[in-house]
């Protein structure tokens, strides 16, 4: 997400995604609050969470009581994914007991309403959150977020890094690491100057971060011309067909560079894999990035190299 997108957000930007299994709830409570935020209805919480893997929400209104999956179960299972675990969400419940009460809050809800909804109420609490929703977003992306290029910083990878390793360890799938940076960026800058470098990055992390299919895959900048994409869910081949993709994606963007091989920017880059069964630290996965990257320029330059295996120019066939 780009600084200049999250300044720009008010209320009637923000994404509210409606839980209930009854139709009738649903059509009630988009019809209260369309005019205020715009509404996805879903009819379970198998559906949600569904909608959650490629949507980020900026609130969600569920029903607490539903079949298979009730809203205390999508509520942890959405607090067990990093990517997701801050939406905020307002349980709808028909139930007021103190005991139903506390179990709300011990979900990690931040709200709740109860039934038969009071349109006031409704909109009014819908819209506070939504307010300090903003406000959070704002002030997150001023800690985490790169202000040239608009992808996430060093801080971000500090943080939120150890998070996705221990997720990783917990559902037992692999984490990937594709580390990459511009081919001669120095000879880039010597020649066209650092108002250009600061270009040609800010187009480079753009284009890439639009290239990142799935909300869960970030892109951080580590330092200068060298970033990260950080990869949950993914094993090596995964990952290799990612690099890939994000080397296609710069050598398209067709940036004029007179002194590199190709006459134009390229980037190359390393990938490493936490495997859930294996015993490696977070350092040691990064270091086996940097290696695989420091592997890439040996072989040549715009390629990928992975832990195991040779680098392969993905533009052979184009030059």
């Amino acid at each position: 997400m780009f600084i200049e997108q999250v300044n720009k957000r008010a209320l009637s930007d923000c994404h509210l995604l409606i839980v209930d299994d009854q139709a009738s709830s649903r059509m009630i409570l988009e019809g209260l609050l369309e005019d205020m935020v715009s509404c996805t209805s879903v009819s379970s919480g198998e559906a949600a969470l569904a909608y959650c893997e490629k949507n980020t929400p900026d609130l969600i209104l569920m029903d607490v009581n539903m079949p298979i999956m009730d809203g205390h179960q999508v509520a942890q299972a959405l607090r067990e994914n990093p990517s997701k675990t801050d939406i905020p969400i307002i349980f709808v419940t028909a139930t007021t007991t103190d005991e139903a009460q506390s179990k709300c809050w011990d979900s990690g809800c931040v709200d709740f309403v109860t039934k038969p909804i009071n349109a006031c109420t409704l909109q009014n609490r819908v819209k506070a959150h939504l307010n300090h929703k903003l406000k959070n977003d704002l002030l997150e992306n001023l800690i985490y977020i790169d202000r040239l290029t608009g992808a996430y910083n060093r801080h971000y990878l500090e943080d939120y890094l150890p998070r996705f390793m221990k997720d990783g360890k917990r559902s037992h799938t692999p984490l990937s690491l594709v580390l990459f940076d511009v081919d001669y960026f120095k000879r880039y800058n010597d020649r066209y100057g650092h108002m250009e470098g600061d270009s040609c990055l800010w187009k480079l992390s753009k284009s890439i971060n639009d290239s990142l299919l799935r909300p869960m895959d970030k892109l951080v900048r580590v330092g200068g011309e060298e970033f990260l994409v950080i990869l949950p869910n993914t094993n090596e081949e995964g990952a290799k067909l990612v690099a890939n993709r994000l080397l296609s994606t710069v050598f398209d963007l067709n940036i004029a560079h007179a002194d590199s091989d190709l006459a134009r920017v390229t980037i190359s880059a390393g990938v490493a894999t936490k495997n859930p069964d294996d015993n490696k630290t977070i350092d040691f996965t990064m270091l086996q990035a940097d290696k695989s990257l420091y592997a890439a320029k040996g072989q040549g330059r715009n390629c990928v190299v992975g832990s195991v295996e040779t680098a392969h120019n993905v533009m052979e066939s184009k030059v």
